[in-house]
């Protein structure tokens, strides 16, 4: 399970992803309303534009998804209200449209989630507070609403996340106080609310996180700056909130990634500078500050990641253009700093990507807003150390005009 968790992370939905097997990244450009995409060379990392690249999307394309077998992107569209669909050529990773694309959603579509079974996906709509739920035709890669969708919910969903098992779906509603949670219909893909939801939370809670084991979720609260922390009932079909369900975290905690073996969780906190750390119970889900935590960042951190071996953290810190690092204590989930940390990002760095170990070792990329451009590293086995690959940054059209 730790693995699927993982990798559904690394698929999306982001700014930017990786393709599953590594060959492949894909980034959504905002004020050009196309996707770029890029082939990652796997002996030095480098990145060379896919054929055909960019890919003409809908009106600003915010997120990006790639299901978990590597065949097809979905990018949603935040103000055309739609999903846009490509098929991912197997050798070049080119796109070609999908039929019938782009499928339309409600108002403000955040991103499209997908099960990792590739069968069912979510998109939070936050103009028209509702969830679009479509299932997946397994050879085209079509989208078709699931019987009863769209689905009411409270006002603004955010980011949706469906735990490992497939069965449940939970989003965040931004400047609320609720998280919702439902059951996915395995047959069909409907929703139906689990009992009690939606749950409170803190005040502006932004996304959820589920533990890599399924049983348990957590959401940042941006301005009550603490974490609200649910166990995930299977039987009874709802969210319980154990004792200690609200932790403190820093000032405006941004996202929690839970590393790939679940023993720790760490979040970015975006006003105060710091990431903070926890240990995961593994009986109750209760998060306990790891030792020295909260420990200093960069300007504004935000989208904290775990590599594959759960050894190293990284984040990019939006206000001062450059990448922190640190080394996991593997029994204490400590944070150590790595040598040469903080390491030169271009301008306004928002999310940073892992691949998993290629040709020539581990590469790690990050999406630059303010410079247009993708930075790609490669990462030292032994320390964590981020160097420049060949030809790094590489531009993409992240803030080009559609002029």
């Amino acid at each position: 399970m730790d693995r699927l968790d993982y990798v559904t992370e690394r698929l999306g939905p982001r700014l930017f992803v990786l393709h599953p097997r590594d060959r492949f990244l894909y980034i959504a450009n905002w004020a050009s309303n196309d996707v770029s995409g890029f082939a990652i060379d796997p002996v030095d990392g480098r990145l060379t534009p896919v054929p055909g690249s960019p890919a003409s999307a809908g009106i600003r394309p915010r997120a990006v998804t790639i299901d978990a077998e590597g065949r097809c992107l979905y990018a949603a569209n935040w103000e055309s209200g739609s999903i846009s669909a490509w098929r991912i050529h197997p050798s070049s990773g080119a796109l070609k449209e999908i039929e019938g694309s782009p499928f339309a959603t409600g108002r403000q579509p955040r991103n499209l989630r997908i099960d990792a079974a590739g069968r069912f996906g979510l998109v939070g709509n936050r103009g028209s507070s509702e969830v679009s739920a479509f299932s997946i035709d397994p050879a085209t890669g079509t989208l078709a609403p699931v019987p009863g969708s769209p689905f009411p919910c409270p006002r603004r969903p955010r980011s949706i996340m469906i735990d490992p098992s497939g069965r449940f779906a939970l989003t965040a509603h931004e400047r609320t106080r609720r998280v919702s949670a439902w059951r996915i219909d395995p047959s069909l893909g409907s929703l139906t609310p689990l009992d009690g939801s939606p749950y409170p939370a803190g005040r502006d809670p932004r996304f959820v996180t589920v533990h890599p084991d399924g049983r348990f979720a957590y959401a940042p609260n941006q301005r009550s700056n603490d974490i609200s922390v649910y166990r995930i009932d299977d039987g009874a079909g709802r969210l319980i909130r154990p004792s200690g369900s609200r932790v403190r975290a820093g000032e405006r905690p941004f996202q929690v990634v839970v590393e790939p073996a679940g023993r720790f969780a760490y979040v970015a906190n975006q006003r105060g500078d710091t990431i903070s750390g926890y240990r995961v119970d593994r009986a109750s889900g209760a998060l306990t500050p790891v030792p020295d935590s909260p420990v200093p960042a960069g300007g504004h951190p935000i989208w904290p990641t775990v590599d594959a071996s759960g050894r190293f953290l990284y984040v990019a810190n939006k206000g001062s253009d450059d990448l922190s690092g640190w080394a996991i204590d593997p029994d204490s989930g400590r944070l150590t700093p790595i040598e040469g940390a903080p390491f030169a990002a271009g301008s306004r760095p928002r999310s940073v990507l892992l691949t998993r170990p290629l040709e020539g070792g581990t590469f790690a990329y990050v999406a630059n807003e303010g410079s247009d451009s993708l930075a790609g590293y490669s990462i030292t086995a032994e320390a964590g150390t981020l160097t420049a690959v060949p030809g790094s940054p590489f531009r993409t059209g992240l803030i080009r005009s559609s002029a």
